[in-house]
């Protein structure tokens, strides 16, 4: 079987990879038959639900729970994705890793297992939040090691940003002097995925510095909680909001479905005590709300948020 080109979608939480994969898949639907595999930190298929809004036709991996690339996942995803391509025989795959993953090994993980013979890794994007930056991304291993695998940087939420980005220029470079560096606001840049692309024409940093990057040791499974909420029951607008207000500001990241009592249906975006509500019209399904954040707990953040339910 001919090699299938592998592109990851790495960064932190909230930096854009979902809206990055979306992009990609409205650009290149009609042409390909494209392999998706979402990786979610928490139990909770959320984002996956959010990508079938889109109404784009793709196949879907989906791998809940952790990091791909964390021992306690590694090896059942290297068989779920050897798998999925064989069932599946996608032109493309596309991952979008969790934001808490570490990929300095993603050139081991596929040089040294059975993946080896059916993919290729053909391109890391990497999405840092700018307007995160000071806050996050210089105090991070993970944050780093996703940059310095990378063979673009896309610095992202531009448009957020009041003050010059030169220090996220340098900081970048710095780590990563090999990759394309690009400015962007909602991940929106033209991507040309044929292989014969001027993109791709060299091997992709992470193979070329394979050797360099093993002496960073992988961060692991991150100090970080997650819980899921699952109800059938409605909830006002002002109900949540309140909800929001409360633990946004401590959990740093929320997402998911919420189902109101005037019979819309929301999706909740919010990192980092900042929140976006939008209306979505073709989901019918359950609320089912994911956080995450170092305190969260499951019991108190549920019966937080079921107190304001009808």
């Amino acid at each position: 079987m001919q090699k299938i080109p592998f592109y990851l979608l790495t960064g932190y939480l909230g930096s854009g990879k979902t809206s990055l994969l979306k992009h990609i898949l409205n650009l290149h639907r009609e042409s390909r038959k494209i392999g998706i595999v979402q990786n979610e930190f928490a139990p909770s298929s959320v984002d996956g639900l959010d990508l079938r809004q889109t109404g784009e036709s793709f196949e879907i991996l989906e791998v809940n729970n952790g990091s791909v690339f964390c021992v306690c996942l590694l090896g059942s995803f290297i068989k779920s994705l050897g798998d999925f391509i064989d069932a599946c025989q996608p032109d493309i795959v596309l991952m979008e890793a969790s934001g808490l993953s570490d990929p300095i090994s993603i050139a081991e993980m596929l040089q040294e297992t059975e993946l080896s013979k059916k993919i290729y890794l053909a391109h890391t994007w990497c999405i840092v939040d700018a307007s995160r930056f000071h806050k996050l991304a210089r105090n991070l291993p993970r944050i780093q090691h996703q940059v310095r695998v990378a063979d673009t940087v896309l610095v992202n939420k531009c448009d957020l940003v009041s003050t010059d980005l030169e220090e996220l220029r340098s900081w970048v470079k710095a780590l990563n002097p090999f990759a394309s560096l690009v400015e962007t606001v909602h991940c929106s840049l033209d991507i040309d995925l044929d292989p014969a692309a001027s993109a791709f024409k060299m091997a992709p940093v992470a193979m070329r510095k394979a050797q360099d990057h093993a002496r960073f040791e992988n961060s692991g499974r991150p100090d970080m909680a997650s819980c899921v909420i699952k109800s059938t029951r409605a909830i006002s607008r002002k109900n949540l909001n309140t909800f929001l207000e409360e633990v946004a500001p401590e959990t740093y990241r929320i997402k998911g479905f919420v189902k109101l009592d005037t019979h819309e249906m929301l999706a909740v975006q919010s990192c980092f005590g900042e929140t976006e509500l939008k209306t979505v019209t073709n989901y019918t399904g359950p609320t089912e709300l994911v956080g995450m954040g170092p305190g969260v707990d499951h019991l108190i953040f549920g019966r937080r948020f079921r107190k304001f339910l009808h």
